[in-house]
């Protein structure tokens, strides 16, 4: 047994998660590293619900603005909601095609990138549940990283829909209390305890069982469980009940269910974890604007970008990219400058964070800066000759 649980710690620091237990880790389904934090200080973002209105449609503009701002953002990891393709109808050959097209679509991403299993990702049906697995690995399960716990549930398991129940409540109850001790607990699922368009459980669209819904918020009392996420309604919703926060974020781009006064407007969280301390910000599309001032091509030895922040958050970037020549990394310099609404410019601070070559001749220099709330930067990255 001794040996068993060296094995599973290996495993775990292996795979770039802070050594923490957990008998069922997750992989993310792109190719970016997950970089452990030097500190109990990170972010990591959330949203959910965003498939196209049907089959034959691309995806919505506003989840691939968005899916742009959070790269450039480059939070620890992004963790999806579920409903990332159509999935329903269709030739099963269809299906894998539509996996190929959003699992292509996440890969360029500079964030690792983790999904929970949506209704839309296995329509009901054992072949394509099987399918999924083979391409997604686990459908439930947890990860450790800094201080926190973070568990994604299967609201989906065939036979079980609308329900946490059987084998996963089980493995659940054993997980929760082996990390009792975790400064934070966040748990993720697709359709939510606690639905805004059926409160009392009565449609059987979201979650369904009501005495299995009480179960596990008792549960989740009992654990001190941070905030549990949802989406599956096209809406924004945030309820404390009982110490335990839920939070549905379903505006990834899928049409919308309420009205912006009822929460249907589109949106993606950036979640601030300090020690102990969880902050959340809600942001809309285009909350990020860039605009080239000059270069950014991989020509010009000389690049400058506009950066607007319209929101009413600070924003921290970690991968604001120029597009420069190849050089040698030291050849690269970078300057930034806050500009007031009256025109005034201030040395405003920014480093490179990471220098890729692109192959063709061109390299992406990486440039992390703060971005304070309705603010607007000019940052220049030069390159000698």
């Amino acid at each position: 047994m001794k040996r068993f649980s060296i094995i599973i710690i290996l495993i775990l620091l292996l795979s770039g998660l802070s050594a923490g237990f957990t008998d069922r880790p997750l992989t993310h389904l792109n190719d970016a590293a997950l970089v452990p934090p030097a500190t109990n200080e990170f972010t990591f973002a959330v949203f959910g619900d965003f498939r196209a209105s049907r089959r034959d449609r691309p995806y919505p503009p506003a989840f691939k603005q968005m899916l742009y701002e959070m790269n450039i953002i480059a939070p620890s990891f992004i963790i999806s909601l579920g409903d990332v393709y159509y999935g329903y109808g269709g030739s099963f050959q269809r299906f894998k095609n539509e996996i190929n097209h959003f699992l292509s679509t996440i890969k360029p991403l500079s964030v690792p990138f983790l999904n929970v299993i949506g209704n839309h990702e296995v329509v009901g049906d054992r072949e394509r549940e099987d399918y999924v697995k083979e391409r997604f690995g686990r459908l439930y399960g947890s990860f450790d990283f800094g201080n926190s716990h973070f568990i994604l549930l299967n609201t989906e398991e065939i036979g079980r829909e609308g329900t946490i129940s059987g084998e996963q409540l089980k493995w659940l109850e054993r997980d929760l209390e082996a990390n009792r001790d975790v400064e934070n607990i966040f748990v993720f699922m697709h359709r939510p305890m606690f639905p805004q368009l059926d409160p009392e459980l009565a449609k059987g669209k979201s979650f369904k069982d009501r005495e299995n819904r009480d179960y596990l918020h008792r549960l989740f009392k009992k654990y001190r469980v941070a905030a549990v996420f949802a989406g599956h309604e096209h809406l924004f919703s945030d309820a404390v009940k009982d110490g335990v926060r839920y939070i549905i974020t379903g505006g990834g781009g899928s049409p919308l269910y309420q009205s912006p006064s009822k929460g249907g407007f589109f949106h993606y969280l950036i979640v601030k974890v300090k020690g102990r301390e969880v902050l959340m910000d809600i942001l809309v599309p285009h909350s990020l604007q860039i605009r080239t001032i000059a270069g950014n091509d991989g020509f010009e030895p000389k690049a400058e970008l506009e950066i607007t922040n319209i929101s009413s958050t600070d924003l921290h970037l970690r991968n604001l990219l120029f597009i420069m020549p190849r050089a040698e990394a030291g050849s690269y310099r970078v300057k930034a400058l806050s500009i007031s609404p009256r025109g005034h410019l201030k040395d405003h601070q920014a480093g490179i964070r990471q220098i890729k070559d692109n192959g063709d001749g061109t390299a992406s220099v990486s440039v992390e800066t703060e971005l304070p709330k309705n603010s607007v930067i000019r940052g220049t990255v030069e390159v000698d000759n």
